[in-house]
């Protein structure tokens, strides 16, 4: 498992993102050069179950399970954009791993 920080910015609904509101301990989808792979975003607590606002920057853990395979391409400062429903619902960078 690769566990990275990461900046990211959920794209309000009128931009393409979700409509239902982002909790932390959402499994989306991270895209590594056009694969997607599962992933898990929180806050940083594990019963941690906060609203994470759309349209602004936040600080997120990222739990890659699959992660090791592309533990070369995902380094501080990679750029992704998260997945769901067969669309784009946010952007972020890799702070630290």
């Amino acid at each position: 498992m690769l566990k990275l920080v990461a900046e990211v910015n959920f794209l309000p609904e009128n931009e393409g993102g979700m409509t239902k509101d982002i909790f932390s301990g959402l499994m989306v989808s991270f895209n590594v050069n056009g694969e997607l792979i599962m992933c898990k975003i929180s806050l940083g607590e594990e019963d941690d179950k906060r609203v994470i606002s759309k349209g602004e920057k936040h600080i997120v853990h990222i739990e890659l399970p699959y992660g090791e395979v592309f533990k070369d391409l995902i380094v501080p400062n990679y750029v992704f954009n998260l997945n769901g429903g067969g669309r784009i619902i946010g952007k972020g960078i890799v702070l630290d791993i």
